[in-house]
């Protein structure tokens, strides 16, 4: 290695860095035999200009560690700003380029048995340089006739069963929820496929929104998955689900398995679509799990969905729902929905960047949202229930009503087995998810059987 301790700058101080650099947070533990503060000078000057042969003098090009902890494993890397790629001529910065600098060749160096990214910050100016969102959770409150500023949950569902049913059962189930609740979501394999064509889908899920909205007297969602490998496939489904929509646009949001299919998919959605664009995290677990020891975390992917535009993130639900994750992701809802948040080793300021809401789905139902909602702290989120809406023993409009009740329990403090004794959806919902009902309300049996 050329000049080891050019990479390593231990006395460089984190303030004087943030204004010029992306600062970036991993934990990392060297290959058997291999020095930890060697290991983090090759790491550093991997992740920038340095290589195995001299390349000269230290360069304001260096990426440089200016923290290595060896009891702990935390690194912290400072990668000057003008190493990073903006375009020709919209002059804006890539999440694809940000990504190869800070999760690029470095997690296959044989000299590192493991190095993940926990956190990173962004310096003002590249922070703007960044699309962001081009709406937030308040156009769907706008069309849900709620008050703009901080008007709660929005009841969602993501069809299940996902697969299988045809176009004119997609859309009788999305009718039924959507007769107790406010949004439906395509799941993430749901596209074009024989069983059910997308025009002919769209029609009827055009129809039934219409119909629910005309019953209802309020406003409903239908949030459309576009994600393809072909950008220009993405276009013609949008374009077919406007022209479906054409007489209720507002009702009409998309969403982007934006891990799968990557920064280009997102990108190309927010800056070509109108309206709420959601970023689905389908198959992230893969390098974002707590359990896996590279790659970067699923904080980290929340934080590059809001820079990249996604009105709506899916953040999983802490612990509370059957995904993993736990109470301590509760910084994942605050960095993407603020204008100023604390990660788990930088502060964040977006500089007015407009705020992403979280989308929480993966097991929640009426009985675990509220302890969901205690460790939260509000209920201005999006939820897309499955079975927890689906699964209801009365079917999906007592399922989301039941959802809905769930929220009003909790921002009442009530008692949930008082609460649920004068709301009957709620109350069904003790017998919909039994074993939940055991474990969170033990003795709800007594307490709610008919005298």
């Amino acid at each position: 290695m050329d000049h080891a301790d050019r990479f390593l700058r231990l006395s460089l101080s984190e303030p004087d860095l943030a204004a010029s650099h992306v600062l970036a947070a991993y934990h990392l533990t060297p290959s058997e035999g291999q020095d930890f503060l060697t290991t983090v000078a090759q790491f550093a000057a991997e992740s920038g200009r340095g290589t195995q042969v001299p390349l000269g003098n230290d360069s304001p090009l260096d990426v440089v560690a200016y923290e290595a902890n060896p009891a702990s494993g935390l690194v912290k890397l400072a990668f000057p700003l003008t190493l990073f790629d903006f375009g020709i001529e919209s002059c804006k910065a890539s999440v694809s380029a940000f990504l190869n600098l800070l999760v690029g060749n470095t997690q296959g160096m044989g000299e590192i048995a493991a190095v993940k990214l926990h956190d990173f910050h962004l310096p003002e100016g590249f922070v703007k340089a960044f699309d962001g969102p081009a709406t937030t959770i308040a156009s769907h409150w706008q069309h849900l006739g709620r008050d703009e500023t901080a008007s709660g949950m929005i009841v969602g569902a993501i069809l299940k069963p996902k697969l299988g049913l045809g176009p004119a059962g997609l859309a009788d189930a999305a009718y039924r929820f959507w007769l107790g609740g406010d949004l439906v979501e395509n799941d993430q394999p749901q596209g074009h496929q024989s069983f059910a064509p997308l025009p002919e889908t769209l029609t009827h899920m055009a129809e039934a929104l219409m119909r629910a909205q005309d019953e209802s007297g309020s406003g409903k969602i239908f949030s459309m998955n576009i994600t393809c490998d072909d950008p220009a496939e993405m276009d013609m489904r949008a374009e077919l689900a406007l022209a479906a929509f054409a007489k209720t646009p507002e009702s009409l949001a998309f969403h982007v398995d934006a891990y799968l299919a990557g920064p280009m998919a997102l990108t190309h959605a927010r800056r070509t679509l109108p309206g709420f664009l959601s970023a689905h995290r389908a198959g992230h677990a893969a390098i974002t799990s707590q359990r896996s020891n590279r790659g970067y975390s699923a904080f980290v992917l929340m934080k590059l969905n809001r820079l990249m535009g996604a009105s709506g993130i899916h953040t999983g639900t802490m612990g509370f729902g059957r995904m993993e994750g736990d109470e301590a992701d509760r910084p994942i809802a605050c960095m993407i929905a603020q204008n100023v948040a604390q990660g788990p080793y930088f502060e964040q300021n977006w500089h007015g960047m407009k705020r992403s809401a979280a989308i929480v789905s993966g097991g929640i139902n009426a009985l675990r949202l509220p302890s969901f909602l205690q460790n939260l702290g509000h209920s201005n989120f999006i939820l897309a229930a499955g079975g927890g809406a689906f699964g209801h023993i009365d079917g999906p409009t007592a399922g989301a009503l039941s959802l809905r009740q769930a929220e009003a329990c909790w921002l009442q403090r009530a008692d949930p087995i008082a609460f649920a004794a004068e709301h009957p959806e709620f109350a069904r919902a003790f017998l919909s998810f039994e074993a939940d009902a055991d474990i969170i309300h033990p003795g709800w049996r007594a307490a709610l059987s008919p005298a």
